[in-house]
């Protein structure tokens, strides 16, 4: 073997493991049959162990491993959220009730497939493996969102998936032949390089060429991150997909979308020949668009009664607060770069307060979902009372996705505030703190029903006895420690991000 061909692979080593991981699960399967769903399991979170354990000593020098995946601490950042995520939500499944056992082994091996597209998706700058690993992120999503085949609603979630997903990804790829037809590359420094002379030299004909493909390609990164209008799907099939699936959507589907999109804007928009005229129109629509996307996530979830469905708006209302670090990112100009910086780190630190906070949450509604078959706000009262540890670390969730101290969720905001204010964009800034206020509405009405509302008598639920529940349970304590934590010690997580910024 070759000294590159190696130092390729050895770039690649937690692909390798999640790649190793499925055929294993999937031999496994046919080998022992029916009963081999926890054995299943447990050979998927020692891949996914083995996946991070190898993310964890890789380099921080640059390496382009085959010409097309970029592993930079950038990658490592978004791969490590992916594969750590998915990790807990393979734990979580090994134990829900939602998943019938006669499918359970054939879960684990989607989640790892979807977990490995998410990693290929935050890794690239080449549309045609951007498209690979979308793909194969957007396939295995459509097969768990459907994986309750007994069940209409989730049926119907699946097909909802597949048939707006499939609409999104066509736009996109439209989008992307106009980039190649504009570029002759499907590399994205070189197409920015035709994006910034098409509209400083060009004509109106090629200016029209910028501004659809721009569009078309938002689409399909907009429904990814379920941002407006492109969230439509998401409500539904948050609510119909098992809640294991709907936390990968949420953490993991949501990371590897807003990952890919910064690379995207930084890479074709923001480089150094940026054309600051068609960059400031560009700004001001995704500001426009981030105060719209979290104020009807935040307002549509009000009246929301399904506990699922209520995530739901708030992952789009959570889309909208990312967004305004792309908007403060699309500040920077020719001479001074700082603003992508700024709004770069932002952004990642924001996404690591939302994925404790959000796989706590999801993981709090399977443990009463599994125990008492709770899932609307009339289920959850009094239920506090009966799984007091599973409520307060729901509290603790919900405390740090509204942004209350002392949970990691108000260092996140802070910092996107104030990154917000630095560039002058105070109305997103006035509009992002109202929207908190109307979420802290919403988010306590989950906090009133376990605690304030119904019967304070012990209810007796269905028991989870065994190693696999009892380390699920342990989990969501981590996650609630965690949420804490980071918020009162916040300085190596914002390390992390500094380093991990392009």
């Amino acid at each position: 073997m070759s000294e590159t061909l190696a130092s390729h692979l050895t770039a690649l080593k937690p692909e390798i493991w999640l790649t190793g991981t499925i055929l294993v699960m999937l031999v496994l399967d046919l080998l022992v049959g029916k009963r081999s769903a926890r054995t299943v399991g447990v050979f998927g979170l020692i891949g996914i162990g083995g996946a991070m354990w190898a993310l964890m000593n890789q380099s921080s020098v640059p390496v382009r491993a085959f010409g097309l995946i970029s592993i930079d601490t950038y990658s490592i950042f978004f791969r490590a959220l992916i594969i750590s995520a998915t990790g807990i939500v393979m734990l979580h499944g090994m134990v829900f009730r939602g998943i019938e056992d006669e499918t359970r082994a054939e879960f684990g091996p989607m989640l790892v497939g979807a977990a490995l597209g998410a990693c290929l998706l935050v890794s690239t700058d080449n549309l045609i493996m951007l498209l690979v690993g979308m793909e194969l992120l957007s396939l295995c999503s459509y097969v768990m969102a459907g994986w309750q085949k007994k069940e209409r609603r989730s049926a119907e979630a699946g097909l909802k998936y597949l048939v707006y997903g499939a609409m999104a990804s066509g736009l996109m790829l439209f989008g992307f032949s106009l980039l190649y037809g504009l570029s002759g590359s499907m590399w994205m420094p070189e197409i920015a390089l035709a994006v910034s002379e098409a509209w400083s030299l060009g004509d109106a004909g090629q200016h029209m060429i910028v501004v659809i493909a721009s569009t078309l390609v938002f689409v399909g990164f907009g429904f990814k991150i379920s941002a407006f209008p492109f969230h439509f799907w998401a409500p539904d099939v948050y609510e119909g997909s098992p809640t294991p699936v709907t936390s990968m959507l949420a953490v993991a589907s949501k990371t590897a979308g807003f990952g890919v999109l910064i690379r995207f804007v930084d890479t074709v928009y923001l480089d150094l020949t940026i054309a600051e005229d068609w960059l400031g129109r560009f700004g001001y629509v995704i500001a426009v668009l981030a105060a719209i996307t979290m104020t009807y996530g935040n307002v549509t979830a009000v009246k929301q009664n399904n506990i699922k469905r209520l995530l739901a708006y708030s992952s789009i209302a959570h889309a909208g607060y990312l967004l305004m670090g792309v908007a403060v990112m699309t500040t920077a100009t020719v001479d001074n770069r700082a603003a992508v910086g700024i709004g770069m780190e932002s952004i990642l630190f924001y996404l690591v307060s939302y994925y404790i906070a959000t796989l706590g949450a999801f993981g709090c509604a399977m443990a009463f979902a599994n125990r008492f078959g709770a899932e609307t706000l009339e289920d959850y009262e009094g239920l506090g009372w009966s799984s007091p540890w599973i409520g307060a670390c729901f509290i603790i969730f919900l405390t740090s996705l509204v942004g209350l101290p002392p949970a990691i969720g108000l260092i996140g905001k802070w910092l996107l505030f104030k990154a917000t204010l630095s560039v002058g964009l105070d109305w997103l800034a006035v509009i992002a703190a109202l929207n908190a206020a109307v979420a802290l509405f919403y988010y306590f009405k989950i906090a009133r029903a376990l605690f304030l509302r119904g019967d304070t008598d012990y209810q007796e639920g269905l028991a989870s006895k065994g190693v696999i529940p009892g380390l699920a349970h342990l989990s969501l304590i981590v996650l609630a420690i965690f949420t804490v934590y980071f918020g009162l010690m916040w300085d190596g997580i914002m390390e992390w991000v500094s380093e991990a910024v392009m």
